[in-house]
């Protein structure tokens, strides 16, 4: 069985186990279970002290196991791991995740438990995710986290994976993700690796269909080597998004106190090198998503030309300095129109608006002038792609642009970045244009940094392109 399919194990199993569960409401061993359970999964809790947990029957060891176990989480305290991952390999589980703290990342102590924990595993078919990690959490599947759904909506299934040292930001990231109604493919915290770390996983989501970008939060590198060249070979056919953190000394050594990672110290080296793998590097949590869920989403964007579409004049102005600015912005090119796309766009629009770039409609804009000049602008040679601002408050805006927006997000040959700038009103139409695959901001600079890390991905395949580099080469 090849490296890709092993891991769907992990990802897509039928029987699960939880070496400490416990009947009592609030337990983290308790939490797991019915995770799990509701996943509909085959769960098998195991404690020798309880008979039952949720209703099943409880073992008194993963030994007495009727049936094969593919995952195994150990709901159990550092110092009880070794001894769990023994009898997991004793019972051919396929993978263990012990989620407690307390291994190497608070010192010697505790890497010499990491490090035996590590050597009971060796040589067999048991690996093991983690230790100090959340685990892994599908939508509507597996899902070992400990942290309870009332207080941390999961949210539903799409085509972003997730793969992060920490699980507090891979947290962030999916809960934000869930008010957004973003869809997350699948998230695994990778914790202190003992074993399995980001080069296995960033191959298998490389090659699994459903994924169409991999969002990455990494404190430190397994082998940056190993990491760099398997970067180059997935990133040919699929976006890869990285926020590298610990770049500066206090940060690398708070990524030490915090994983036990060790943090590189040439920060303009891990950039450089990342940008030659084509891989698109972030500063943080906010940025990661906003990232991956254009790069998801959108088809690269061959050139630098933006065209900023929009019913309100100050915001044109703001986002022209955020396309052209290399130091407040992101060193892009505001499109010139052609004369005949602005003679269009001037018979549309009122008389007091701009038909140059940015176009503002001002606020006696309609839904059918949107719909209109994105015809225009999408047509234009000169785009290349599209900011494009939403404002409801105009009396003559209705639920229906959205529809609009719709269509030209599917039929449109620009990749388009949707912006709404406004209170609790549009938020429901935000949630609904990113739940259909269509990345919509609430800040001006949000939407024209991701449709930034649009142009980036467009750079790079260009440059592959001229190398003679294809995702089938490579």
């Amino acid at each position: 069985m090849d490296g890709r399919m092993a891991l769907d194990k992990l990802f897509h199993p039928d029987t699960v186990a939880v070496l400490g569960a416990s009947d009592t409401a609030g337990k983290i061993g308790n939490i797991i279970t019915k995770h799990l359970i509701e996943g509909g999964l085959k769960v098998y809790p195991v404690n020798p002290n309880e008979e039952e947990v949720l209703g099943v029957r409880a073992l008194k060891s993963i030994l007495d196991s009727p049936k094969h176990v593919e995952v195994a989480i150990l709901a159990i305290s550092a110092k009880n791991a070794v001894d769990g991952v023994r009898d997991c390999v004793r019972a051919k589980v396929d993978y263990v995740i012990p989620v407690a703290g307390g291994f190497s990342e608070i010192g010697e102590a505790g890497k010499e438990i990491q490090d035996q924990m590590a050597a009971e595993a060796k040589g067999s078919a048991t690996r093991i995710l983690g230790p100090n990690t959340m685990g892994v959490m599908v939508p509507g599947g597996i899902d070992t986290f400990f942290i309870p759904k009332e207080k941390s909506p999961r949210p539903h299934l799409g085509s972003i994976s997730l793969i992060s040292q920490s699980g507090s930001v891979l947290i962030g990231v999916y809960e934000k993700a869930e008010v957004e109604g973003v869809g997350i493919r699948a998230c695994v915290g990778i914790g202190n690796r003992a074993d399995l770390g980001e080069d296995e996983l960033l191959r298998y989501f490389g090659e699994e269909e459903g994924t169409k970008c991999i969002a990455m939060y990494l404190e430190a590198f397994q082998n940056g080597t190993s990491f760099h060249e398997l970067a180059k070979i997935v990133s040919a056919t699929k976006p890869i998004v990285v926020a590298k953190v610990g770049s500066t000394p206090r940060g690398a050594r708070a990524a030490m106190s915090h994983t036990g990672a060790l943090a590189e110290s040439s920060n303009a080296l891990v950039s450089g090198v990342l940008r030659q793998a084509g891989v698109l590097r972030v500063n943080d949590e906010r940025e990661l998503l906003d990232a991956a869920k254009a790069l998801a989403a959108l088809r690269p964007m061959m050139g630098d030309r933006v065209a900023v579409v929009g019913s309100a004049g100050g915001f044109g102005v703001i986002a022209t300095d955020y396309v052209t600015s290399t130091s407040i912005g992101y060193g892009l090119q505001m499109a010139e129109l052609s004369p005949v796309s602005r003679e269009k766009i001037r018979g549309i629009g009122p008389y007091f608006g701009s038909a140059d770039n940015p176009i503002d409609l001002t606020g006696a804009v309609t839904d059918m002038m949107y719909d209109d000049v994105l015809d225009i602008v999408d047509k234009d040679p000169g785009v290349d792609g599209i900011v494009l601002f939403l404002q409801f408050e105009p009396p003559a805006m209705t639920p229906a642009l959205a529809d609009i927006v719709e269509k030209w997000a599917r039929q449109g040959t620009k990749p388009m970045t949707v912006c709404c700038v406004g209170g609790s009103f549009p938020l429901p139409v935000m949630k609904r244009l990113d739940a259909k695959g269509i990345p919509t901001y609430g800040t001006i600079k949000r939407s024209v940094f991701a449709l930034s890390c649009v142009r980036e991905r467009g750079r790079f395949l260009q440059r592959i392109s001229k190398q003679g580099i294809s995702p089938l080469k490579a």
